[in-house]
């Protein structure tokens, strides 16, 4: 039998090496022992639980910013009331003017607050008058539904329908 450690050859019978004094390993064949059966134990299963149901709240009502107190008017009313939520500071009359006599140019809106489709007012009415002048009766395929669309802001308007961009009514 050889040393694992040094390699050099010992006796069969030898306990500890020649060369290096280390243990030598027995080569004799190793009793049989029948494998232990072991019980088979499944894995533990987590345990289902519902998942939580949302609980039912009732909806909100809304809260308004309040104004701060003016240093300058400390007994001044504030710009609005809480009858008044909801409504625009914004005066109908000039709303309506705007869009009676400048809604060609999307003013109301401008004044609004909605400057996108007051600019869009603005562009298709231009574009609808150079295609008038350019081709003639193309120009009122634009034109004429851009007048109906300022037609109905203007009866929004005067019923007090017309939202400014916070969407709040304008009906002061």
């Amino acid at each position: 039998m050889f040393c694992s450690n040094c390699g050099k050859q010992n006796p069969d019978n030898a306990k500890f090496c020649d060369g290096c004094g280390q243990p030598v390993a027995s080569t004799a064949a190793p009793q049989y022992a029948p494998p232990r059966q072991q019980q088979y134990t499944p894995p533990p299963q987590p345990q289902y639980a519902p998942p939580p149901q949302p609980q039912y709240a009732p909806p909100q009502p809304p809260v308004y910013p309040q104004p701060q107190q003016s240093p300058f008017a400390p007994n001044a009313a504030p710009p609005y009331t809480a009858a008044e939520a909801g409504v625009s500071p914004k005066s109908r009359t000039t709303a309506g003017l705007l869009c009676f006599f400048l809604g060609w140019a999307g003013a109301h809106r401008f004044y609004a607050g909605k400057s996108g489709t007051g600019a869009l007012i603005l562009v298709l009415f231009i574009l609808g008058w150079i295609l008038t002048v350019a081709l003639g009766i193309l120009g009122y395929i634009i034109l004429s539904p851009l007048g109906l669309w300022i037609f109905i802001d203007f009866i929004m308007i005067l019923m007090g329908k017309f939202k400014d961009k916070n969407g709040f009514y304008i009906k002061n």
